[in-house]
């Protein structure tokens, strides 16, 4: 493949899922450094795409105007004008296939789990890794075009101005950002994914009595989840920024940690991007498929009824969760931290 190869990532949803493609990112670029390397991507999550030189170009995609067909107009002229050679579809359902298919691309490939649709549009790439991490899934895309794939790599940017406004949020709540903290994130897409609230409870009262402070990190739609953990913990060492960050922030917020508690959600995949230890809580979603990936700081515990798998990733329980207990957590806390 030629050394200025232009490529379009199409990876727009959702924040873990993006941060999962980030290795073949790195893959590409270090591969293809004089490569022109687009990104197609939503609004909301445009921030945790990294600058030059990994990404030179980030094209924001509008979800709701995807149905339209005037937007495919506009979105076949903005696209085709810049000439790309390779369309990667790292989503591979149909509002990914559109963009791939208006992109011009004389290439169009994706990983090979091709959805709703998407095989009219893309030619799968089937790699040794199809039924592993979907980590590795999508290097298989990279590894297809050429790529070595010595180690897994989250090429995250650091936010300086965030890490200021993170620093003054901190301080104005009585934690500093340069003092040992926890960041739990009580919330998730989906309320099968949760911990009960009741258990962040709990913990939260025996970490704040071994003397530790606690973070709340989340979206504003938590905000009721971090009241009724600040009022059920009780304590000024429980400091609540669920809905009070944006996402350079709340990446910062994490950086900064000392540890990471959650379910299967966005802020999660952040923490393994960054490296940060974290224990992460798996119940109806498998971590092999997508749990945190690629570091000895990863620390997973899998509800005892769990019956996700690579092959069935979402299960509807809404008691599975609550099976992972709260003496589980706070022992795993406790070996980590030194406790």
């Amino acid at each position: 493949m030629k050394e200025d190869v232009r490529i379009l990532i199409i990876k727009m949803s959702s924040l873990g899922d993006i941060i999962h493609a980030l290795p073949t990112l790195y893959a590409l670029r270090q591969q293809y450094p004089k490569a022109h390397i687009a990104w197609a991507v939503h609004e909301q999550f445009k921030d945790v795409i990294p600058p030059k030189p990994w990404v030179d170009e980030i094209i924001i995609i509008d979800k709701r105007q995807l149905k339209r067909l005037s937007y495919w107009k506009q979105l076949w002229k903005l696209l085709h004008e810049k000439n790309f050679d390779i369309s990667l579809d790292l989503q591979s359902i149909a509002k990914s296939a559109i963009v791939a298919g208006l992109s011009g691309a004389k290439k169009r490939y994706a990983y090979w789990e091709l959805r709703e649709g998407s095989w009219l549009v893309n030619t799968a790439i089937v790699g040794d890794h199809k039924m592993d991490h979907v980590i590795e899934r999508y290097l298989d895309t990279a590894r297809a075009l050429g790529c070595d794939v010595d180690d897994i790599v989250f090429p995250l940017p650091t936010f300086t101005e965030a890490e200021t406004a993170v620093t003054q949020k901190l301080n104005a709540r009585g934690a500093f950002i340069e003092n040992p903290y926890i960041v739990m994130a009580p919330g998730a897409r989906w309320a099968v994914k949760e911990w009960p609230i009741s258990h962040f409870v709990d913990l939260g009262k025996r970490l704040v009595a071994a003397g530790e402070t606690v973070v709340l990190i989340g979206a504003q739609e938590d905000a009721d989840k971090g009241r009724a953990i600040v009022d059920g913990v009780g304590s000024d060492n429980v400091v609540n920024l669920i809905g009070d960050t944006n996402l350079k922030e709340l990446i910062e917020v994490i950086r900064h940690s000392t540890l990471y508690i959650s379910a299967d959600t966005g802020p999660l995949h952040i923490a393994n991007a960054l490296k940060v230890p974290l224990i992460a809580l798996f119940g109806t979603t498998c971590p092999e498929r997508t749990g945190p990936y690629g570091g000895d700081h990863i620390h997973i515990i899998v509800s005892p009824t769990s019956r996700a798998t690579l092959e069935r990733p979402l299960v509807e329980d809404l008691e599975c969760m609550a099976q992972i207990t709260v003496d589980t957590v706070f022992d795993t806390v406790k070996e980590m931290r030194n406790l």
